[in-house]
């Protein structure tokens, strides 16, 4: 029997490969870069500051159509309750009766975003763009 004896030799690594691998990755890369560089973006002029919006101050809101919303979600003008036929049918006349005048709506800020959104839909609805959202 005759044993050989292994001869104890470093493995060779090949770096061929592993480079082929690495600059298909950066021309990959390099790629994606000067593609997104090309593409045109969206001009956007943004609004201006609070000091370009209207301001309302709650004195100004006494001779306005006012309409509060509670934590449930209920209307209410000078703390009576309004059902959303009357809502409409007041918006709607207050709005004739007053070329000039806006309605607003002012909801409580621990009301949903759903029922205040369903409120202002209503309002509009028979007010067009002179229904406003109060936030304060």
């Amino acid at each position: 029997m005759k044993f050989a004896q292994q001869e104890s030799t470093i493995p060779e690594i090949n770096l061929i490969p592993m480079l082929n691998v690495m600059m298909g990755i950066l021309a990959f890369f390099v790629m994606i870069t000067m593609t997104l560089s090309k593409q045109k973006s969206l001009e956007v002029q943004l609004p201006q500051e609070a000091g370009g919006q209207q301001e309302i101050k709650l004195s100004d809101l006494k001779n306005q159509f006012v309409v509060d919303l509670d934590d449930q979600g209920q209307a209410s003008r000078d703390k009576q309750s309004i059902s959303d036929k009357e809502l409409q049918a007041k918006v709607r006349q207050y709005l004739l009766d007053n070329p000039k005048g806006n309605v607003f709506l002012k909801p409580n800020p621990k009301l949903t975003y759903e029922k205040m959104m369903h409120k202002l839909d209503l309002m509009r609805a028979a007010g067009g763009e002179r229904v406003s959202l109060i936030i304060e």
